[in-house]
């Protein structure tokens, strides 16, 4: 048996032999003591335990202790080595193999003591020898095993190759990277082959790839550049000469007829579904570059699955640049192919937007998927040309594409753009529709308001006024908003002229004014003063704006407009300044008859107190006060502390007067505290 080996101890190593010749020499030197085989775990195709290990106990020269080498005759080098203790000697040795089928040597030494090896597992040992950089033998022992996995004997090639490169064997490193196709990544290969010195090794590797039909185009092309660097032109015209062969691919072929636009789409017509779909995603751009509308009819006729090679064979021998083949592919069709995704061909159009908006306009109105990246793409194109309508004056194209982005906006589709993203886009434009649309759609309330301030017409301000009614707390910013377009669009000096007469749009204006003083009213939000303070144009804000050196020009409107909210209010007020005077003198009258009867008690006498009541006159008081104040009071009969305290107090009364919404209250409130008499 050709497989079988003979090895013999000898004092200057190991020697090994077939049944014809010697096959190496190990160099265990030494006095050999004993020698055995150590069945492995692989076994032969009788069944039988193959010998691939052979255990040496010898004498070792340098230290003159008993040494123990295994030896592994499959890849020639010592697997281990282990020096006895001092004092024992190797007797016997044998190779045994345990129940679990783990190889293992047993070395029995004289000083009683028994000495196990045992083999082991693979992980282990490739582990290893990796450690080592031996990867020759990590991949030989891998191999040997048949349930080592194939991927990892894979990655030890490509370990191997990276070893290898690094050391600078660039021709031995690429013999390993041949082994890793088909599971390495070409491209890793070839870019670190590219310089010219290293071109041969790189066509080596390519034609592997040819053979092995895992070679691209482009792979092929890189190889014939190869043969032309290493000026071997025989060899890139018979490479030319297979691209160009019958059985070449769909993409070779239209690679083939570039040059030719309309030959190359006549023959991409001919094609099948799959197969057009692949050129496209190859050569989309140089077609479309020659011929926009052309590729762009195929490609949504893909993309619909309207696609089919004979019908769009005629077409394109009967267009001439008019776009054709668009037309076919906006017929009301059966399907006839699967339709392809739109975003493998929109790369092709980057250059023509219009063309690409024309694809993406078509795929949509078929509802075809389109991605949400696609989707904002549609919508930024749609707005650019409407924008350049609006400069060319194109009123058509301006009216057809702003219906085309209002679609867009309120679609099935259209939360798939993004809100934020959305707005981005149609502020950018200067879409003012689409803004508005987005601002109700995102409850942006302030810029809502200020678009409808800017818009101004009735739409708008029926709008502000339905939201005064969902939010109340808007109504201060509502009304400064409605009499700013009163103030831009009213004319007060006509008014003066005219006697006071409005024309109907300035009507309009004044009567939504007048239902936002209603709501005012009923929802009692705002007050009185405040609502006043933005009818004189004095701002929205809770205190007043002045006008910085009187320059600016408050809005203001009519009076007759806030008559009939002011009456309502005076005689709101009126009715509550009846009831607090009511309560006021009742108040009074309590005291009196409190006063009364402390007296009574005091004095011990029970009848009735003669003594005249005394009445309560705030309007008396109040004119008293104000004399008082006017004057200045008798300074000379009034103690300094006690003086400090009443213009205190004066200060105080007088300040929250001037800041009070009700003085009436504000003078009762005094009045409790003792301050006014």
């Amino acid at each position: 048996d050709e497989s079988s080996r003979l090895m013999v101890a000898r004092p200057d190593g190991l020697y090994t032999y077939s049944p014809t010749q010697k096959v190496g020499v190990a160099p265990i030197e030494g006095t050999k003591l004993a020698i055995c085989a150590v069945p492995s775990l692989t076994t032969t195709a009788e069944g039988e335990a193959a010998s691939a290990y052979a255990l040496v106990a010898s004498t070792d020269m340098k230290s003159g202790r008993d040494a123990v080498d295994i030896y592994d005759a499959t890849n020639k080098l010592v697997a281990f080595h282990v020096l006895l203790s001092p004092g024992h000697r190797a007797l016997r040795a044998a190779g045994v193999r345990s129940r679990s089928g783990r190889s293992s040597a047993i070395v029995v030494s004289s000083g009683g003591s028994v000495v196990t090896l045992t083999e082991k597992d693979t992980d282990e040992k490739v582990g290893l020898l990796t450690q080592k950089n031996l990867y020759g033998a990590a991949i030989s022992m891998a191999y040997a095993d048949p349930i080592y996995p194939r991927n990892e004997i894979t990655n030890l090639y490509c370990k191997h190759a990276e070893h290898l490169y690094r050391k600078g064997d660039f021709a031995a490193a690429m013999e390993q990277y041949i082994y890793t196709i088909g599971s390495l990544e070409s491209s890793h290969v070839i870019l670190r082959y590219l310089d010219a010195p290293k071109i041969p090794m790189l066509a080596k590797y390519l034609e592997e790839l040819r053979n092995r039909k895992l070679a691209t185009p482009v792979h092929n092309e890189l190889l014939r550049t190869c043969y032309l660097k290493l000026n071997d032109n025989e060899a890139a015209d018979k490479l030319l000469a297979q691209r160009s062969a019958p059985g070449e691919s769909a993409v070779e072929t239209i690679s083939n007829l570039t040059h030719n636009p309309k030959e190359a789409l006549a023959t991409l017509c001919t094609l099948n579904a799959p197969q057009a779909a692949e050129a496209l995603m190859v050569h989309g751009a140089a077609l479309a570059r020659a011929a926009p509308k052309e590729t762009a009819g195929i490609v949504v006729s893909l993309c619909v699955g309207t696609y089919s090679p004979a019908a769009l064979a005629e077409a394109a021998e009967k267009a001439d640049g008019a776009g054709r083949l668009l037309e076919y592919a906006l017929d009301e069709r059966t399907r006839q192919c699967e339709p392809y995704a739109v975003h493998l061909f929109t790369a092709a159009f980057l250059e023509n937007p219009k063309v690409l908006r024309l694809v993406l306009a078509h795929c949509n109105r078929n509802k075809c998927y389109l991605t949400p990246t696609l989707r904002r793409t549609l919508l930024e194109l749609t707005l650019d040309e409407w924008k350049a309508a609006g400069k060319n004056g194109d009123t058509e194209a301006e009216k057809l594409r702003r219906k085309e982005a209002i679609t867009a906006l309120t679609d099935a589709h259209c939360r798939e753009i993004g809100d934020y993203d959305a707005l981005v886009i149609v502020q950018l434009a200067g879409f003012a529709e689409g803004e508005l649309l987005l601002y109700e759609r995102l409850q942006m309330v302030p810029m809502l308001l200020a678009r409808y301030a800017e818009d101004g017409g009735d739409r708008a301000r029926r709008q502000m006024l339905a939201m005064c009614r969902k939010d109340p707390q808007i109504l201060a910013d509502v009304l400064g908003h409605f009499v700013g377009i009163a103030g831009d669009k009213i004319d007060h000096d006509r008014l003066e002229d005219d006697g006071g007469s409005v024309n109907s749009e300035e009507e309009e204006i004044l009567d939504d004014i007048r239902e936002a003083l209603t709501l005012a009213r009923s929802q009692g939000v705002l007050p009185p003063v405040r609502i006043a303070r933005i009818l004189a144009g004095e701002g929205v804000g809770q205190f007043s704006s002045t006008a910085v050196d009187g320059k600016e020009e408050k809005n203001t409107v009519p009076l007759s407009v806030a008559l009939d909210y002011v009456g309502d209010i005076l005689d709101e007020s009126r009715k509550e300044i009846s009831r607090l005077r009511g309560e006021v003198e009742e108040y009074n009258e309590l005291c009196n008859k409190m006063e009364s009867d402390i007296d009574s008690l005091l004095s011990g006498v029970r009848e009735s107190s003669s003594a005249s009541k005394k009445d309560i006159d705030v309007d008396e008081m109040y004119a008293r006060l104000r004399t008082s104040m006017e004057e200045g009071g008798s300074a000379g009969t009034v103690p300094p502390s006690q003086e400090n305290r009443t213009l205190q107090a004066r200060e105080a009364f007088w300040r929250e007067m001037n800041q009070s919404e009700d003085r009436f209250e504000t003078i009762c409130k005094f009045f409790s505290k003792g301050i006014i008499q």
